[in-house]
């Protein structure tokens, strides 16, 4: 399967309380348009790694729509953003500056031309 480029890590953040464990990367995305039609809201997808030293590792990566709360006069699309963690994977694993790789047709459906 070809695996094209989605982010390229800038921050994580560690979540670690009981029943949930996750790292949260960063950077996040806008909601493609029409996002809600095609019917995700969550979604588990298989990524692969890069790790700056060139090192792949495979992981699971849980891709959300995720409510931001943001103050004063806002559009109300930017309050939600697509965000990306990794359920199976750690700080030490991900260290900022790796890759994460995903399939061609999630990529595209995630960064469409038409992101806002």
């Amino acid at each position: 399967m070809d695996r094209a480029e989605l982010l390229t890590v800038e921050h994580t953040f560690w979540i670690n309380k009981p029943g949930i464990s996750m790292l949260v990367l960063s950077p996040s995305f806008p909601m493609p348009r029409d996002w809600e039609k095609k019917g995700w809201s969550e979604r588990r997808e298989a990524v692969v790694v890069v790790r700056p030293d060139g090192a792949e590792i495979g992981a699971t990566a849980q891709i959300n729509m995720t409510h931001l709360s943001i103050r004063g006069p806002v559009n109300p699309r930017d309050c939600w953003r697509i965000t990306v963690w990794l359920t199976d994977r750690t700080e030490d694993d991900v260290p900022v500056g790796s890759k994460i790789l995903i399939s061609q047709e999630i990529r595209d459906a995630l960064l469409p031309n038409d992101a806002v």
